[in-house]
């Protein structure tokens, strides 16, 4: 009889991060709106609040992975080698294109435009240089570390234990998508969830999502301040 295939995470570390996650978002989105009321730059707070939701994750990971005793690998950082992934990466990315392209104009179709008081268009929409360097550090470095590793390394390692690829697929990237709080990029972004999923399943390592998550965020944040200079 074959052995049953060891979980990477059982159902107290999904419970424990998970518990984790509200809680960092029902805090700092309380200190957020208390600091706004002597805090007059609403840029400044959504910076504030995003650099500590990163790093709060971030403390959330490290101390679950002592207490709990998770290894880097289990976490899905196992050494690859890249080339092999590039190919893979550019062409899933390149779908993405087509994808957010028929989603603008049917949003466009249906007169349905960002408010704008969305946190992305208040921190993308008004570059300057330091603004920029800023964008770059959260968005395309920070944010595709640690998302990474929290919601494919730990979120879908831990689901796929129980319901398999696609049902952890699909849970963890509407996790992923809806925690980003913006409801009118919830799709393309549930679709990203999935091509990081399928990313990570594939190559058995964070590495590679890792990549394609920077390489979306940057090439993101690089149009929007070529668009707004």
């Amino acid at each position: 009889m074959e052995s049953e295939t060891p979980k990477l995470f059982n159902w107290r570390d999904l419970l424990l991060i998970t518990l984790g996650i509200i809680l960092i978002y029902a805090l700092l989105g309380w200190l957020t709106l208390w600091a706004s009321g002597w805090i007059a730059n609403n840029q400044v707070l959504l910076y504030a609040n995003g650099f500590a939701t990163q790093f709060a994750f971030l403390l959330l990971i490290v101390s679950l992975g002592k207490w709990r005793g998770w290894t880097r690998e289990r976490l899905g950082w196992r050494k690859i080698e890249m080339g092999r992934a590039w190919g893979s990466l550019v062409r899933w990315y390149l779908l993405t294109w087509p994808i957010n392209l028929i989603y603008s104009l049917i949003i466009y179709f249906y007169g349905i435009t960002p408010p704008t008081t969305d946190v992305y268009t208040q921190l993308m929409g008004h570059v300057t240089p330091l603004t920029f360097l800023l964008n770059v550090l959260l968005a395309g470095v920070l944010a595709p570390v640690i998302e990474e590793t929290l919601f494919r390394g730990i979120v879908f390692g831990g689901l796929k234990s129980y319901f398999g690829k696609w049902t952890a697929a699909v849970l963890s990237a509407i996790l992923f998508s809806g925690l980003h709080l913006q409801l009118i990029g919830f799709f393309p972004r549930f679709i990203l969830g999935i091509i990081l999923v399928h990313l990570y399943d594939k190559y058995q390592s964070l590495y590679p999502s890792m990549a394609f998550h920077a390489l979306n965020n940057l090439v993101a944040a690089v149009l929007m301040a070529a668009v707004t200079r």
